[in-house]
């Protein structure tokens, strides 16, 4: 299945490699501009005259949160009356278009409301491992989506990522070549979002403060100028968020069929293992943790073949209603 060439047919899509002033995600940015927004009665929360002052941060930092809050599914842009919106239960079957993962669950409401955020200040690894797929699901996103979803090596030098990542664009003449200057620029803030610097001694507080998603362990640096997938298991990821996400894939690339092989679910673009860097033994063992929940699917393994299947009279809509359910319940403890 090849999800990036069914959106690059697309005149209307482009590739996004900039936009975050080579700023990486930070704690507190995704609350702070849910609060803004839902506080003011200013259509543009980042371009009134006292963004800088409100925010507390200069400019191109402004710039980056925007961009952050716009690609987690965490506002939209009203493109009519040029205005910022924080998503909600509502908007997000509106928005479908937006955002693969934005559903009545995903949504900027459910994590940062003042009084039922489920996680306003992103304590729960689940909510990082929900920005973590809402980023590398997005095709637009083509640093983020080439290395989960295409890349196979897993050593990259900076330069080899920039080369693969080029020759990977190449392949599709319509789409526009950002220039060698903004590829490293995004491969920089890619890494800088996933993995943890090193400290130096003249770093001040507000320069020491690293991604929360690198908290997922999904790339390390072996090098200064070198990268590291980390494949296999995840020891904070949730039973409840893999269904949770193998829901949604199945919504998007499976859904007229009863079950899945375990290589669709671990090798396809946006699968559940290609975005959560599982191999097949890992995955093998969430199946196998389904016989002792009270999910509607079923893990089989016989004559060579390896599936999930749904249960009888059960959709793949009911599989993600259950899943929401428990990732409240379970995940979301208080």
């Amino acid at each position: 299945m090849r999800y990036f060439d069914s959106n690059s047919s697309n005149p209307n899509f482009k590739l996004v490699m900039s936009g975050h002033d080579t700023f990486a995600l930070r704690y507190g940015w995704s609350k702070k501009v849910y609060d803004r927004i839902h506080g003011s009665d200013t259509a543009n929360v980042f371009s009134e005259e006292s963004a800088i002052a409100d925010f507390g941060v200069g400019k191109n930092m402004l710039n980056a949160m925007r961009h952050w809050s716009y690609y987690l599914g965490f506002v939209w842009r009203n493109n009519k009356t040029h205005s910022y919106h924080n998503t909600t239960s509502k908007s997000s079957k509106e928005l479908d278009n937006l955002l693969p993962t934005l559903n009545e669950f995903y949504n900027a409401q459910q994590f940062f409301d003042n009084h039922k955020g489920l996680d306003p200040y992103l304590e729960s690894p689940t909510t990082l491992w929900l920005m973590h797929w809402a980023l590398a699901t997005n095709p637009n996103l083509i640093t983020y989506y080439w290395f989960f979803n295409i890349n196979t090596k897993t050593d990259l030098t900076k330069d080899e990522f920039a080369r693969l990542l080029k020759e990977f664009i190449a392949k599709y003449p319509a789409l526009e070549m950002p220039s060698d200057s903004t590829i490293k620029k995004d491969i920089d803030c890619f890494i800088l979002t996933y993995s943890s610097k090193k400290r130096r001694a003249n770093d001040d507080a507000e320069g020491a403060i690293e991604s929360p998603l690198a908290e997922l362990g999904l790339i390390t640096r072996t090098q200064q100028n070198v990268i590291r997938a980390m494949r296999g298991q995840k020891h904070n990821l949730s039973l409840n968020t893999v269904v949770y996400c193998l829901a949604n894939f199945w919504q998007r690339h499976n859904i007229d069929a009863g079950s899945m092989s375990l290589e669709m679910a671990t090798y396809d673009e946006c699968s559940i293992g290609r975005v959560f860097m599982l191999n097949e033994e890992t995955l093998i063992e969430y199946a196998e943790q389904l016989e002792q929940s009270d999910y509607p699917l079923t893990w089989t393994q016989s004559a060579g073949i390896r599936q999930l299947q749904l249960k009888n009279n059960v959709t793949i809509d009911d599989v993600l209603e259950h899943a929401i359910k428990k990732l409240k319940a379970e995940d979301y403890q208080r």
